[in-house]
Parts: structure tokens; C-alpha cells; sequence
């Protein structure tokens, strides 16, 4: 659903149509080299004759996400407009779309750019110039306001399951083969003909291990918890896209058809998030705003808990060989890197306080532990997530207070 046209695709510039003079213009502010030799690029490859720059946030309140693909577009214009692409998806998953738009977007029009990338080792790697367009993908929207962090930083609403018959098998498993089959395989093993593009693996379905859940360790993850994933996606940290443009019946069919994959999870039903979880019986995560004691208070448990061996002293995150250290995850899979923690976009499992509180209660898969029992009284956990929070560097100057 994004990005770039081959030569082939014929000339005009980025997003010129008679609208608006402002929108031949990136909406986004271009700060570096690389953004900048990306905009060529984008004029280059002609990205303007199937994709416009017209989308911009409202400067204030709810701002409207984009909505998903269409397959049915007019004639006239084959690609979605970009103008708040920016954030949107990790870095990894524009290349693979670059690469193959229509194996990762079933019925995209989009020709591969293969021309971006050359081969190394038996892999395509992008060239400095499809590092660069990514770049400049990345920047659109930016600087007016970053919806995406803004909607990562909410707890998405998980409404009860519809009953499970016939009709919503099918749509699960129809909606699998058109947005799941080309990253985690036919057999939902985490193989599909994407994955090698990617710097976290896709998830493998049969085994049932899952990252972010609010079950503990050994235990399969809530119907909720892998509702909240297809919803939100991975953000920029790894490669799983948001679905939240999705009906929620057929989300829920996504998590039905997810589940038939895995020998424990498969025919155990659908059900919503249960009352009384771990989350909620500790009197609530982390409030919307946090005075500076909280986020003090929440330092000394940052530093008494060790998480800047594994995070950075700044939470952007680190290799295993910057943390002299190995994460395994899953089925003995090496985790490349630990959380980004200062950026909305890049916290995978979610940014609300409530996302950050279920990590730090249930860990996140084989890589981050439990710190339940190091953590058990609820004030201390809600000023450890509030100096979390206070780590995002992209949140506007008048909530930089967590």
C-alpha cells in the first residue's frame, strides 16, 4: 500500500495536481541528507503520477487515521497518497514492499523496484538510494504532527468476540491468504516468501509463542492480547503492520484463523479480555500525566532494576553485542536488538501505560523477564512506567512532564 513506481511508471512530479500548489510539496519537514536524497529519488522513479502528498493531521483533537488499501482504484490514480506515511511502518517492511508489492499487498498494481536493491549473500539488500527513498517515506507528515505516536500512546478498545460459525472461519482464513500468508507462510510457521526481509522474524503460529501478552510465562496469550496485536501492528520496532482499518469481526476472524494454526490454542473459542487481570487488579496503569516525583521515583527503579544494561542509558535500545549478552526468543531465535523506548512508534507491544505496565508484569516472550514479583506494589510499577514514558522524546514539549 505505499511507495514507489519503477521508471516505467512515466514522469510528473510528486503529488502536482490543480488542488493545491501547497501539496506539489512533502508534507514533512526534511532534516537529514538521506531524507533529502530520498525526495529525488521519490521525483526520480516518478512516484507522482500514482501517488499524491495531499493527506495532512488535523492541527488539533482526534485526527483521522488513513484507511487500508484499495485494490479498486480509479484509473486515473493506482497508489494511495502518502502524506502521512511517515511512522506509519517499519523501515523493513517498505523494503519488502519495494521489493514485491504484490506479494505483501495482494492486488496492488505497484511494479517491483528491483533496481534498489542488489544481492548479498542470497538476500536483497536495498542500494543507498532505496535507504534513502525509505527515509524520505518516513519523514512525510512529520513535522505538522505524528499521528501514529499519538495513537500508539492509546490503549485500543477490545470489544467482545462475535460467536464463532461457519461464515467467520471462512472470512479468517480469506483474510490470512490476503494479509498474513506473504510474512508467515502458508502453514503459519513464520516462513513465508517475505520473511527474509525482515530484522525480527515473523511470528511462527504453530509454536504459540507470543511477545506481548498479559498471561505469564508458559502460559498462551488472552484472545485479547493477539486482538490488540492485529490492531496495532509492531509499529516502526518490527515488521507486523496495523491493521486497525479493519472490521473488528474481522479481526476477530484473524485471531480465529491464528489460533487454528497452534495445536494448544486451536478450538479453544474466542473470548474478550477477562475481568481481573494482573493489569487492572493493580489499581490502574499509569496516569495520563505524571508529576516529576513520580518520574523520579520511577528513575531510582529504572537503575535499582538494572534496565539500562539491556535498554541503553538513554532507552533507545541496543544489539546483543552492544549489551555483551544474547536474548533467544521463541524457538531459540536471536533477538537482534532490545526495545526502543523513545519513540511511541518504535515500542512494539503498544506505547499506552498500560501496555508498558502488562511488559513489565509479564515480560515480553523469552527475551525480556517477568519484573512481577521485583515490582509488586502498584506505586512503584506506575512511577516506573511514567519514567518510561518520560523517555519518548516524541511527545509535544507541553506533555514532556510523565
Amino acid at each position: 500500500m505505499v511507495v514507489l513506481l519503477s521508471p516505467a511508471c512515466g514522469g510528473g512530479r510528486p503529488g502536482t495536481t490543480e488542488r493545491s500548489q501547497d501539496s506539489a510539496g512533502p508534507p514533512g519537514a526534511l532534516v537529514t541528507d538521506g531524507e533529502r536524497a530520498g525526495e529525488e529519488v521519490f521525483r526520480r522513479e516518478n512516484c507522482g503520477r500514482c501517488h499524491t502528498l495531499f493527506d495532512r493531521p488535523r492541527p488539533a483533537g482526534n485526527s483521522e487515521l488513513p484507511s487500508g488499501p484499495a485494490v479498486d482504484l480509479l484509473d486515473s490514480r493506482v497508489g494511495p497518497d502518502l502524506g502521512l506515511e511517515g511512522h506509519r511502518r517499519s523501515d523493513d517492511w517498505h523494503y519488502a514492499h519495494l521489493y514485491s508489492p504484490g506479494v505483501l499487498v495482494s492486488g496492488s498494481r505497484m511494479p517491483p523496484s528491483r533496481h534498489l536493491f542488489r544481492p548479498v549473500s542470497g538476500r536483497p539488500v536495498p542500494t543507498p538510494e532505496g535507504r534513502n527513498l525509505v527515509a524520505y517515506l518516513q519523514a512525510l507528515g512529520r513535522s505538522h504532527r505524528d499521528i501514529w505516536a499519538e495513537w500508539r500512546r492509546r490503549e485500543p478498545d477490545v470489544p467482545a468476540p462475535p460467536p464463532i460459525d461457519g461464515p467467520l472461519k471462512r472470512r479468517g482464513s480469506e483474510l490470512y491468504v490476503r494479509h498474513c500468508l506473504a510474512c508467515h507462510g502458508e502453514g503459519g510457521d513464520g516462513r513465508g516468501e517475505l520473511a527474509g526481509f525482515f530484522t525480527f522474524p515473523p511470528r511462527d503460529f504453530v509454536a504459540g509463542r507470543y511477545r506481548f501478552k498479559s498471561t505469564p510465562a508458559g502460559r498462551p496469550p488472552e484472545d485479547a492480547d493477539l486482538f490488540r496485536t492485529i490492531t496495532l501492528g509492531a509499529g516502526t520496532g518490527a515488521s507486523m503492520p496495523a491493521f486497525y482499518w479493519l472490521a473488528t469481526e474481522d479481526r476477530w476472524a484473524l485471531v480465529l484463523a491464528v489460533k487454528e494454526f497452534s495445536p494448544s490454542l486451536r478450538g479453544t473459542g474466542l473470548r474478550a479480555e477477562p475481568a481481573g487481570s494482573r493489569v487492572e487488579e493493580g489499581s490502574g496503569a499509569a496516569p495520563d500525566r505524571a508529576d516529576d516525583t513520580s518520574v523520579r521515583e520511577g528513575r531510582r527503579a529504572w537503575e535499582s532494576l538494572g534496565c539500562a544494561s539491556c535498554h541503553g542509558s538513554t532507552g533507545a535500545g541496543m544489539t546483543p553485542r552492544e549489551a555483551h549478552t544474547s536474548w533467544r526468543d521463541g524457538a531459540g531465535e536471536e533477538t537482534p536488538r532490545s526495545g526502543d523506548l523513545t519513540h511511541a512508534c518504535a515500542l512494539r507491544g503498544g506505547a499506552s501505560p498500560r501496555a508498558i505496565e502488562r511488559a513489565l508484569l509479564f515480560g515480553v516472550g523469552d527475551s525480556m523477564p517477568s519484573y512481577a514479583e521485583a515490582l509488586p506494589d502498584a506505586p512503584t510499577r506506575r512511577a516506573l512506567v511514567s519514567f518510561v514514558l518520560s523517555l519518548d522524546g516524541s511527545r509535544p514539549a507541553d506533555r514532556a512532564g510523565w
